[in-house]
């Protein structure tokens, strides 16, 4: 029969493919209950049933531990649309709307997601790195995907040819998508425009704006 100080000796024996996942939905909890000011490294611990010195053999700092639980809820997203850029052998027109589609169904379904851009928004002013972090990881990732978009359409002779490096047009693509976000935190599910609704009238305007124009016959 196994003693009571099992339990704890077989966590501590987890490898850290499952010990991290453990240690970053912890962290999620925290920084959503706290915000980032207020979370602590030995709060995040207790939450994953860890000794808070061991926290630290896995993140240097509350910083990296913020970033990689950023990352851990961003990273699929990101990833699922470059696999769909990559592969992509049709229209661009259809590439964007799939990657539109992919967007706002992220706004409607990940709540770790919306609580993560919510810190960052609410802390940034008082912590310069995680605006520098958003920046230059998250950002900079998402305007890289939808200019390569926006490049293969003209390639393709869909778009017009000066949207490809239009400066602050991949910023603009983007910006519903952030902005359908903002109004789910500021108003709640209920009372925010409907995501769907948002996605189809954001689709047809770039598709309509972005569009070659048609040589005459």
């Amino acid at each position: 029969m196994n003693s009571g100080s099992d339990a704890p000796q077989a966590r501590r024996r987890l490898p850290p493919a499952a010990r991290t996942p453990q240690i970053l939905r912890a962290a999620l909890e925290e920084f959503a209950e706290r915000g980032y000011a207020g979370a602590r490294m030995a709060a995040v611990a207790s939450r994953a049933g860890i000794a808070k010195g061991l926290i630290y053999h896995y993140f240097s700092s509350k910083e990296a531990l913020f970033q990689a639980t950023v990352r851990a809820c961003t990273q699929p997203l990101f990833e699922e649309a470059e696999r769909h850029l990559a592969g992509h052998a049709g229209p661009a027109r259809e590439l964007l709307g799939a990657l539109m589609r992919m967007g706002y169904a992220r706004i409607s379904a990940d709540r770790q997601e919306r609580i993560l851009f919510r810190l960052i928004i609410t802390e940034a002013e008082r912590f310069p790195d995680l605006a520098r972090f958003y920046r230059e990881e998250m950002l900079a990732r998402a305007t890289g995907i939808a200019r390569a978009v926006l490049r293969a359409g003209v390639a393709a002779g869909e778009f017009r040819p000066e949207v490809a490096d239009m400066p602050g047009l991949a910023e603009v693509v983007l910006a519903p998508v952030l902005m359908a976000s903002v109004w789910r935190m500021i108003l709640g599910e209920g009372d925010a425009p409907a995501p769907e609704a948002m996605r189809e009238a954001h689709l047809d305007l770039l598709l309509h704006g972005l569009e070659a124009p048609r040589a005459p016959r």
